[in-house]
Parts: C-alpha cells; structure tokens; sequence
C-alpha cells in the first residue's frame, strides 16, 4: 500500500493566479496582493471576489454567487452576500459610489470594475 501525502499542491498548479487591476488573486492558497500590499479576506470573501474578478465587466447574479459559496439562494437574499461584499470593498479600500472593483447593479447581482484603458 502506498500512502500519498494530502493536502499537497502540485507543482504545475492546476488554476493560475488570477491578475486583474492591481490585484493578485490566488484561488488555491487564498493569498491576494493589492499592489505589494497583503490583503487578509475570509474564505467567503475570497470566493466571492476570485468569482467577480474572474469574469471582468461581466454581470454575476446572486444565484451565481449563492452557488460560487455554495448556499441556497434563499440564503444570499438574507444580506449575507452584501455583507461579504461590503467586508471585502472596505478591506480593499473601494468605495461603492465610485467602485474601482465591484460595482452593484441592484436587483441583478455584481460586477468586477474593468478600468478604462489610458
């Protein structure tokens, strides 16, 4: 019998590291950089921004999300997926008026912010 380690990445990582805007997502360690600067996020939070930043511009529904972090729907439309995502803008210092991330486009879901090209 052989034993096989657990819980091991391998060395050819299977999901890359995500890089958008100035951010630095990675999916399996649950690291993200802004900039050089760490960002310490939950593991909901982190599903829910590796989920937006992974498809930019793009609308994400609260059934999305709700299936991303493995709930019921019913359970997102409790405020629980608003205040992940109101966690995560302060701790990425973005301000929901002027999102430079996440954009909220009420009553259909959430948008990863694709910054105009200067």
């Amino acid at each position: 019998m052989v034993a096989l380690p657990r819980n091991r990445h391998p060395r050819n990582r299977p999901v890359a590291v995500l890089r958008i805007a100035d951010l630095e997502i990675d999916a399996l360690d649950q690291h993200v950089l802004q900039g050089s600067r760490p960002i310490r996020l939950s593991p909901n939070e982190h599903i829910v921004l590796y989920t937006l930043a992974s498809s930019p511009g793009v609308v994400v529904s609260y059934r999305e999300l709700a299936n991303a972090l493995r709930r019921d729907v019913a359970t997102v439309y409790n405020n629980s997926l608003a205040r992940h995502v109101s966690s995560l803008r302060s701790k990425l210092q973005d301000d929901a008026k002027r999102p430079r991330y996440i954009e909220t486009l009420p009553g259909k879901g959430f948008r990863f912010v694709v910054a105009a090209e200067t």
